[in-house]
């Protein structure tokens, strides 16, 4: 019996055969990445959307990576980006709710008068006024006034005497024979303490 070897063309047709139903699956379980010298694997031998975050070190991907304008507002940490600036205002929104009132202050004045008092009227120098408050209401301030006096007078001083009582005093600059008067006035009120 004679023995027959098969066509070299048939050998080498069955072994591309197995080399293509399991060659690629073989050698991914035969080469590690110990294996692959450094910067020989580029972008075109990874298939698209097979690499993950678990797979690139911590700082490995920089800007120069990185494809101007593919980045998102979610993609930076808080901070990192710059505001804008400030857009037009909104429409004003309704009235809110009236608060609680506060508590009551204590009064200020009240009871507010004009208290006078007139020297008497003669051609005698210097005159004298003095007026007091009404009970309970204290001087708030006060001034003098020179009648018929034509102005030969000068008013030499007005002044509180004390919180009740205004006084206020006028003499003759040029002597005079006639008759003038010097009238005080205080302004009073009730003021609380």
């Amino acid at each position: 019996m004679k023995i027959r070897f098969p066509n070299p063309a048939l050998i080498v047709a069955a072994a591309a055969l197995l080399l293509s139903l399991g060659g690629t699956a073989v050698a991914g379980a035969l080469i590690t990445g110990a294996q692959i010298q450094n910067n020989t694997v580029t972008g075109l031998d990874l298939r698209n959307r097979t690499v993950k975050n678990v797979d690139i070190g911590k700082n490995t991907v920089n800007s120069l990576n990185v494809a101007n304008g593919s980045l998102r507002k979610i993609d930076f940490a808080p901070g990192q980006l710059d505001t804008g600036p400030a857009g037009p205002a909104g429409p004003p929104g309704p009235p809110g709710a009236a608060g609680a009132g506060g508590p009551q202050g204590a009064p200020g004045i009240s009871g507010l008068e004009i208290v006078q008092a007139e020297s008497a009227s003669s051609s005698a120098s210097p005159k004298v006024a003095d007026v007091s408050c009404p009970a309970g209401k204290k001087i708030l301030g006060g001034g003098a006034l020179g009648l018929s006096a034509g102005g030969f007078i000068a008013l030499d001083e007005s002044w509180p005497v004390n919180a009740t009582q205004w006084r206020a005093r006028a003499y003759e600059v040029n002597a005079t024979a006639s008759n003038w008067s010097l009238r005080a006035y205080a302004i009073c009120a009730v003021v609380a303490s």
